[in-house]
């Protein structure tokens, strides 16, 4: 199995995992992802709302459809975890920690937000999992919370977010492959 990513990208949406969601309902193949520049609505854990200043950071989410059992969902968080850390260090030589349930922190602070949205149908199989990935690139300390890390404060430099995206999609697509393979 070798996952094609399709990419849409947008200037100001409410969240990327809503508009994935609604994709996905209407039989959108796996592949799909979603970047915008500012989500209005932007959701973090249950309840958080994820806030990123416009165009600053990567904010994306991708549309697969494993043919695993939903309760197998949840490892996929932390594939898109480590994808994003392996990325990180394989590209900037940022080393960074998963913290459970779905972060990503250098030096105690937060680089990187996931969120795994799963949906089943009706007959308990799975229908669609949808990953949203809030990865910090280019803010700087006033506009990120101060528990908050941006690879630009981290490296003192800005990044063009394309080929960063770029790379956390093709590590993902490594690592997620494991998944295909045994549920096959």
């Amino acid at each position: 199995m070798t996952l094609k990513f399709r990419i849409l990208h947008l200037e100001e949406i409410s969240s990327t995992n809503t508009l994935a969601r609604e994709y996905a309902d209407h039989g959108e193949p796996e592949g799909l992802v979603i970047a915008a520049e500012y989500q209005t609505a932007g959701r973090g854990k249950p309840g958080r709302k994820w806030f990123s200043p416009k165009g600053k950071n990567l904010l994306f989410s991708v549309l697969i459809r494993p043919p695993i059992a939903p309760s197998r969902a949840p490892i996929v968080t932390q594939i898109a975890c480590r994808s994003v850390a392996k990325a990180l260090n394989t590209r900037f030589g940022i080393n960074s920690a998963f913290k459970r349930p779905n972060d990503l922190l250098v030096n105690g602070k937060k680089i990187c937000g996931v969120l795994v949205e799963a949906s089943s149908r009706s007959n308990g199989k799975l229908d669609a999992i949808i990953i949203g990935i809030g990865l910090n690139v280019n803010a700087s300390p006033p506009e990120v919370l101060p528990e908050a890390v941006s690879i630009r404060e981290i490296k003192g430099k800005e990044y063009n977010k394309v080929p960063i995206l770029k790379a956390i999609l093709a590590q993902f697509r490594r690592d997620i492959r494991e998944l295909y393979a045994h549920s096959a």
